[in-house]
This record gives structure tokens, C-alpha cells and sequence, in this order.
């Protein structure tokens, strides 16, 4: 598949995923399910500071387990998107603000994230070879692209957001690990 195609297949693919993210209603039973998976990876990985996303909207619900992390002395950052397309990475302490999206996003002292144990990345939907689809904004991609060294990804999706294959570019950098409300699904030997 060249790049051209690959581009146009993700953006068809992202409409479709959208729009079915659009039609879901919280569900408490979901973010119970994200929080038990995300934990248990985190205790069976030694993980002592992590990067997570604030979820937005439709998207899987992180609230809950960055309050277990932080009850667990895990030290958290969270990402805010900037106007340039780079994300900033400030250690949460549970204060936010509006971004330039217009959602929350944390605000305090911006740290450097390319030490964390894990990296948990919103997407709209994970392959079984690990190749991630976001929103198309790119703000990951152009970060993990600086990285000397990319920590361990760990991808949050909804059960039917892990599909068979997604189209892949070359600068896309495969996961690690994705969690769904009801499973773990790792791709390679990275984490336990």
C-alpha cells in the first residue's frame, strides 16, 4: 500500500470510527473495566511514572485510573496540545484548563516525559499488528518522532475499536500494548 493510499484509507477509516464514537453515552461499567486493565499493567510492569491522555468527549474514560495512579503514588503527566502541533507534558495534580481545543487539559510545571515506564495514548482504533489510528492531528506522531528512545505505548480503545488491520505510513510507530474495557493485548515483548 503506498502512503497515498494508506492516507486516504486512514481518513475514510477515522470518519467511520468517528462517527461511531459520536453515537456512545458514558458507561460506568466501561471505565470500571479501562481502570481494572490499565492498573493491572501498571503493577505488573513496576510502572512508578506514566504519561496519560484526559479523556475527551466519547473518548475512553481515563478519570478513574489516573485517581488510582495518583492514590498509588504514580506519578502522572498529562499532555497539552500546542498551537505549534507539539504536545507539553506537565505533571498533573488534578488542576486543568481550557486548551486550545477547547478542553480540559492540566496545568503546572511542564516536565520532560521521555522517561515514563508507560506512554497511554488515545486512538480511535488498534489493528492486531499494533498500528494505531488517532484523530489526524498528529500531535503524538510529531512527539514520539523526537524521542531518542520511545518508552513503551500502551493504546486505549473500546473492544470493537481493535480491529483486524488498519492502514499503516511510515511514520507510524507501532504500540506495544493495547487495553480495551475487558482485555490486555500486547504485540511484542516490551511489557509483562
Amino acid at each position: 500500500m503506498n502512503e497515498f493510499t494508506a492516507a486516504s484509507g486512514k481518513a475514510e477509516l477515522r470518519a467511520s470510527l468517528k462517527q461511531r464514537r459520536d453515537a456512545l453515552s458514558f458507561d460506568p461499567e466501561l471505565s470500571a473495566g479501562l481502570n481494572a486493565e490499565l492498573a493491572e499493567l501498571c503493577l505488573i510492569n513496576g510502572a512508578k511514572k506514566i504519561s496519560c491522555y484526559l479523556a475527551f468527549g466519547n473518548e475512553p474514560d481515563t478519570e478513574l485510573f489516573i485517581d488510582w495512579a495518583l492514590d498509588q503514588q504514580i506519578e502522572v503527566l498529562a499532555p497539552v496540545s500546542k498551537e505549534s502541533g507539539e504536545l507539553e507534558w506537565i505533571r498533573f495534580d488534578g488542576v486543568t484548563a481550557p486548551g486550545i481545543f477547547g478542553f480540559h487539559e492540566p496545568v503546572g510545571e511542564i516536565v520532560d516525559a521521555s522517561d515514563v515506564d508507560l506512554m497511554i495514548v488515545p486512538a480511535l482504533a488498534i489493528d492486531q499488528k499494533g498500528n494505531r489510528i488517532g484523530k489526524g492531528k498528529g500531535f503524538y506522531d510529531r512527539y514520539l518522532a523526537t524521542l531518542t528512545s520511545t518508552p513503551p505505548l500502551v493504546a486505549v480503545v473500546y473492544d470493537e475499536e481493535l480491529l483486524e488491520s488498519i492502514p499503516a505510513e511510515p511514520h507510524d510507530k507501532p504500540i506495544d500494548a493495547v487495553v480495551t474495557p475487558s482485555q490486555t493485548v500486547r504485540f511484542n515483548q516490551r511489557l509483562k
